[in-house]
């Protein structure tokens, strides 16, 4: 990136989704269990795919979901280039802890034993910010779903630009900011203004997954700002 482009948030496309899936993936690769579990074989052609047409499906179908994209333009005609992805909700209501009630489960995990542990994960991880919904007095929360930065572009603002485009839209609504956020980008959200309320997220998944990855996540809360 040259010290003259400029990163900017704006809104994904359709056409945008498979290149951010892909930024979502190198994003993690595989130091993150919770998206190594959530999407399967992500960094595969397979496992893309299938994440493509989730996250298609989710963007069609949640007018409260906002999709973004961090792009820098260079060179003729400005050209765009993706270096960065985030999804904001206002989320309004409590999600279902049934896994099967949000997601085509068979069709995700075929493995039956996959499918048994993503199921106990989603059951404890939504319980912070469904307290948090509770909470709201029915104004409900801005929640950033996922935030995802291209390795080759790191600390160049690409991060903090779709945080603060969701932490403005928050404010302006009056809303409480909250996210799962991974240890790594615990820096990034505090300058944003996130503060940490579980320094550690519990997930009870029993004991015959205890061989497993589990998921290290903080639950941070941002309370809008006037």
């Amino acid at each position: 990136m040259m010290p003259s482009e400029k990163v900017e948030a704006a809104l994904v496309s359709d056409e945008d989704i498979p290149a951010s899936f892909e930024i979502l993936s190198k994003s993690f690769g595989h130091d993150a269990p919770f998206v190594d579990i959530y999407f399967p074989d992500h960094d595969t052609p397979s496992g893309q795919a299938q994440g493509v047409k989730r996250l298609t499906a989710w963007k069609q179908t949640s007018p409260n979901s906002k999709f973004l994209k961090a792009v820098t333009r260079a060179g003729q005609g400005d050209q765009e280039r993706i270096i960065g992805f985030a999804i904001w909700t206002h989320m309004t209501e409590a999600p279902s802890p049934e896994l099967e009630k949000v997601e085509d489960v068979e069709e995700v995990w075929p493995n039956k034993e996959d499918r048994e542990f993503m199921a106990r994960l989603w059951r404890d991880y939504i319980v912070p910010r469904t307290r948090a919904i509770n909470e709201s007095h029915n104004k409900g929360v801005y929640v950033l779903e996922l935030l995802a930065v291209h390795p080759d572009y790191q600390r160049l603002g690409a991060g903090k630009a779709l945080v603060q485009w969701g932490t403005k839209a928050a404010d302006e609504q009056g809303l409480q900011a909250v996210v799962e956020g991974t240890p790594k980008g615990q820096r990034l959200y505090e300058q944003c203004g996130l503060r940490t309320e579980i320094e550690e997220m519990h997930f009870d998944v029993g004991d015959e997954f205890s061989g497993r990855r589990m998921p290290q996540l903080k639950f941070m809360t941002r309370e809008p700002r006037p």
